[in-house]
């Protein structure tokens, strides 16, 4: 009964050729009325608050779950769009009911929402078909897919009028195929006014902590603008996103047309709509950059440095208070932050030391969450869960100190620009991933030799490992501890 269903599916679709696609999904994955559904997009925009991203942003990730558990996030990479001019949006995403090798395009007619139409680029549509890139005609494999459907209204709500849309759905067989053809792909869009919008949610249907994990391993592998390594990685299992390949296709396609940087502008999970934390969706949203960032200029997306003295006594009360009701088996919400600031994505560190030796340091590289919520969370963890030593007891608490790092995101480097006491480094080789803050190597007195080989030994790798290929990433931190203790 489910073939005979999903044939009379694949038929339809075989008439639908060329013809309006209706929006399968509204009313289930987004409202369906028209006021409702700008009601809701307009408060999710109205809400986001992305950091500001300097260049030219030739491209977009964004997840493709229902609005509900999904669109917060959605929102911050829709937002720096808004007002934007582009002629042409190119629409790439995974296959979610058929399997197949290659890029099925929707080639002709128009795509309507609740809230109107947009007509498809056949004459693009038709010359990447043509391309022998690895395309073909497969109106047939949009029915019922709602991966591409989802970002259309969130386009139609921030853009200017007048764009047209190739819709590409990314079957499921030989991705690399298409990664072979991204140089065809690119020229085709060579001096067009062109963004690309890469639809993908990431791990799914995990506890909140592995999703965390999971998710974290995925996003700087997305940031490291490496495709092939990124697919690599996937078919390993050692990044987990249902559009791993239409993220790696939209990379490749990027980068030849001039990318240089993938900003994270936020992380989300479907825990965030109320819905538990045991089976768990994650969701990012990440801008793609053309043109290198100025010397000397400040940078929002790195600006998380210069904290006011008011900002790091909360953070430092907070962390501390965060430890102190976990101890005591208290519920406990951070209070309000004084600052807009404290609110923002960034990355952070909490370590803990007892009589001047680590007791505990566990963070968030990337940023996942507000500032915040980061050290509220990060706190407990470094008190609790470094895997090093033994839960912290109350009778420690007293001698405990505090200190909390607060990171830039971090960007690729090479063991030549590394600067002791400037830069924390990660290392990724071999699928193993290793961390040290920028504060480490001075603690030891080490050099730049003695710090690359033990980022390395961090990671559970041989010493020399960023002599043989292993990729390395460097970020600034703010430090700042508690006095008088």
């Amino acid at each position: 009964m489910k073939s005979l269903k999903f044939l009379l599916i694949f038929i339809l679709g075989l008439f639908l050729l060329g013809s309006e696609r209706p929006p399968y999904v509204a009313g289930a994955f987004y409202p369906s009325d028209p006021l409702e559904l700008r009601e809701m997009i307009n408060k999710f925009l109205s809400e986001a608050n992305p950091p500001a991203v300097q260049g030219k942003i030739l491209g977009i990730q964004v997840p493709h779950a229902g609005y509900i558990y999904s669109g917060k996030t959605a929102a911050y990479a829709f937002k720096l769009l808004q007002g934007k001019s582009y002629d042409l949006v190119i629409l790439l995403g995974p296959s979610h009911f058929y399997p197949f090798s290659g890029g099925a395009v929707y080639h002709e007619g128009r795509w309507r929402t609740p809230l109107g139409t947009v007509e498809i680029d056949s004459e693009f549509a038709l010359k990447l078909i043509k391309s022998k890139a690895g395309f073909f005609k497969g109106e047939r494999f949009h029915v019922r897919e709602h991966c591409l459907e989802v970002e259309l209204p969130f386009l139609q709500s921030v853009l200017k009028p007048g764009f047209k849309i190739v819709p590409i759905v990314i079957g499921p067989y030989d991705p690399r195929r298409l990664l072979a053809g991204a140089k065809k792909f690119a020229e085709l869009l060579r001096g067009k006014n062109f963004l690309i919008v890469i639809s993908s949610d990431l791990s799914h249907y995990h506890t909140l902590k592995e999703c965390r994990k999971r998710d974290t391993r995925t996003i700087d592998a997305m940031l490291s603008l490496n495709p092939r390594k990124f697919l690599w990685l996937a078919s390993k299992g050692q990044v987990e996103a249902c559009g791993a390949s239409a993220i790696a296709l939209g990379e490749a396609v990027l980068k030849e047309l001039g990318v240089t940087r993938a900003v994270l502008l936020r992380w989300g999970n479907s825990s965030e709509a109320g819905t538990g934390t045991d089976r768990v969706v994650g969701y990012s949203a990440v801008a793609f950059v053309m043109g290198e960032k100025k010397e000397g200029a400040s940078k929002p997306e790195d600006e998380n440095t210069n904290l006011t003295a008011e900002e790091k006594e909360y953070l430092l009360k907070l962390a501390r208070k965060s430890i102190e009701t976990a101890l005591k088996g208290e519920e406990f919400s951070p209070p309000e932050p004084p600052t807009e600031r404290l609110k923002k994505p960034m990355g952070a560190f909490v370590t803990l030391k007892k009589h001047g030796e680590l007791r505990g340091c566990i963070g968030y590289i990337v940023p996942v969450k507000p500032l915040y919520k980061t050290v509220f969370e990060v706190a407990r963890a470094a008190a609790f869960r470094d895997p090093r030593f033994p839960p912290l007891k109350e009778s420690e608490l007293k001698d405990i100190e505090i200190e909390i790092s607060v990171l830039t995101v971090p960007k690729r480097t090479f063991p030549p620009r590394v600067k002791v006491g400037r830069d924390g480094l990660i290392v990724s080789y071999m699928g193993r991933q290793g961390v040290l803050l920028p504060q480490v190597p001075v603690e030891q007195g080490w050099d730049r030799f003695q710090f690359l080989n033990a980022v390395c030994l961090k990671a559970g790798v041989e010493p020399d490992c960023w002599r043989k290929g292993a990729r390395l990433y460097s970020f600034q931190a703010e430090v700042f501890k508690e006095e008088n203790k």
